[in-house]
């Protein structure tokens, strides 16, 4: 027994040698990748696109499809799994709402530091002139932009489009509630066309011409309660056009002459909204090309956030849910040009691409059964629980990946930054503040399956959970936007706390804070020092909030 214990001894020996060596060539190869940019190789180009409430399932790669509730997305399931692709099968929103986790993606850090602790106002189509969200980003923090123009490995070009939600664009001293100016620019953009808040998947930006009609018509199926006949050739839902129209949002972008620094963009957007991104995003890449400048780029697309009506040509290509999986492949399609621009241009293999969502999806009258968004994940957008917050994830990197990798490692939107930051060799310029995320490069270049080193906390709205691993703990979780799902829907009294291993127990049924004391006791107390944490980031870093003491 001895001589076979001594055996096997050496052999888990030599196989942890080997795993050591190979994670250690690795990470030479990326340190030999990173001396070498600035004299061999182009510093690398990021593209990190945020789409808006699609879910875990909301894809053709995360979705079985033999019930036809599921969307084609051709073109994401193409980027997702190919051979320089790594999906992140545990992939979290920062929390399961939009502007949470809109922070943490551009500071690498939980929400809660910069005291953005819920979905901000002026999230109902309510016209930017007329509405102030009351908070925004701090402009003290580092951001991915900022980054960017920070690296040496080039005289980086950045551009933020779409939806941003992290506060006004412009100074609004003329409105109630108003704190302060947080846009684009003080978060380190050269660049930017945002609208403040959500707006329609399509005819954005006023795209359907509002006029006054004597006989608009009979109102159009639609799931979106402030639709007004007041329009002209209109897509609200329902597959055709109406003379029904949306609220008209529009989209800003900075203006030195204007005497707010801002100015609305003129041009109506008839039609798909993401489309009208991705005009944008070539306008900004064919000035890149003609200048030789590396860039970074954030698009933030307003789908599948509600209102989704879709165009007609993608409305009747499903039986099933057609407003809400028409859509789905109209943000596929339109995400499919912008990387074929990327490909015409010779530019796939320097690219890095991120691609995630803000939060899980939610449950409207245009999607009939939540779980198929979730792939039965529990719960849905605004719940803690794993169907509100784990969603879509994946990376794109010829100058990391080979082949095509399945991390099972837990991570985050607060991951990015710090991976920008290996990529472009770069430090925070507050190298003392707490930085929740973690730099993905290790992950994807060696072991896809180790543990992760610090875990994810999440606050907003009154629910808290940390994850550790396969340990999750939660207090006082809520159902979000969405019914109860069984055995909690039948529950009298819910616990304040909840202990699931997430390894074992996925569909979060099985409640262990009894059964694991320990663990509980553990993670409580990881939990509370966290909380200690966030509280002194908000006092003494960005200062976003006063100490009691």
């Amino acid at each position: 027994l001895l001589k076979h214990l001594n055996g096997l001894h050496y052999y888990i020996n030599i196989v942890l040698i080997k795993q050591y060596f190979n994670m250690a060539v690795a990470a030479l190869a990326f340190a030999f990748l990173l001396s070498s940019s600035a004299n061999e190789t182009a510093p690398p180009n990021i593209l990190i696109i945020l789409t808006d409430d699609q879910g875990w399932g909301d894809n053709s790669y995360n979705c079985e499809n033999s019930t036809a509730m599921c969307a084609r997305t051709p073109n994401l399931q193409k980027m997702a799994t190919s051979q320089h692709s790594a999906v992140f099968h545990r992939f979290y929103s920062a929390a399961g709402v939009c502007s949470p986790t809109r922070a943490a993606l551009l500071t690498g850090r939980t929400n809660e530091r910069s005291c953005i602790e819920s979905a901000l106002k002026c999230d109902h189509e309510d016209p930017a002139p007329a509405c102030s969200m009351g908070k925004g980003l701090p402009h003290s923090e580092f951001t991915i932009a900022k980054a960017a123009k920070k690296s040496k490995l080039g005289d980086y070009a950045t551009i933020m489009l779409g939806k941003w939600h992290l506060g006004d664009l412009w100074n609004k001293t003329n409105l109630r509630g108003f704190a302060g100016q947080s846009n684009p620019t003080d978060a380190g953009f050269d660049e930017w066309m945002m609208t403040e808040a959500e707006a329609s998947s399509s005819m954005s930006n006023c795209g359907c011409f509002p006029v006054n009609h004597t006989d608009p018509g009979p109102k159009p199926p639609s799931g979106y309660t402030k639709i007004t006949p007041h329009g002209d050739h209109c897509v609200v839902g329902g597959g055709y056009e109406s003379d029904w129209c949306y609220p008209c949002t529009n989209y800003y972008s900075p203006n030195a002459s204007s005497p707010i620094n801002v100015s609305a963009l003129s041009e109506k957007v008839p039609g798909d909204d993401s489309i009208f991104i991705v005009g944008q995003f070539e306008k900004f890449l064919n000035a890149r090309i003609a200048d030789k400048r590396p860039f970074l780029a954030h698009v933030c697309t307003h789908s599948i956030h509600e209102p989704h009506p879709s165009m007609p040509e993608y409305y009747h290509q499903y039986q099933h849910d057609p407003d809400y999986l028409g859509t789905l492949t109209q943000l596929d399609t339109a995400l499919g040009q912008m990387f074929e621009l990327l490909e015409t241009n010779n530019m796939m293999d320097n690219m890095v691409i991120f691609q995630t969502s803000d939060n899980g999806p939610h449950q409207g009258e245009e999607r009939s059964n939540i779980l198929y968004s979730s792939q039965f994940l529990r719960q849905c957008k605004a719940s803690i629980f794993e169907g509100g917050i784990r969603v879509p994830g994946w990376m794109y990197a010829p100058m990391l990946i080979n082949e095509f990798k399945n991390v099972t490692t837990p991570t985050t939107t607060a991951d990015f930054l710090p991976t920008i930051m290996e990529l472009l060799g770069v430090e925070s310029d507050h190298p003392d503040w707490v930085m929740d995320g973690i730099s993905l490069v290790p992950i994807v270049t060696g072991n896809i399956t180790q543990r992760r080193t610090k875990p994810l906390v999440f606050r907003w709205g009154g629910q808290q959970a940390i994850i550790d691993n396969e340990w999750k703990l939660m207090n006082t979780p809520n159902a979000g936007q969405c019914d109860y799902q069984e055995p909690y829907s039948s529950m009298k009294k819910y616990d304040d706390y909840y202990l699931f291993n997430l390894e074992q127990d996925y569909h979060e049924l099985h409640q262990l804070k009894t059964e694991e004391p320990a663990q509980f006791q553990r993670m409580l107390v990881l939990y509370n020092d966290l909380t200690t944490s966030i509280n002194n980031s908000q006092y003494t870093e960005t200062k976003c909030a006063l100490s009691p003491n």
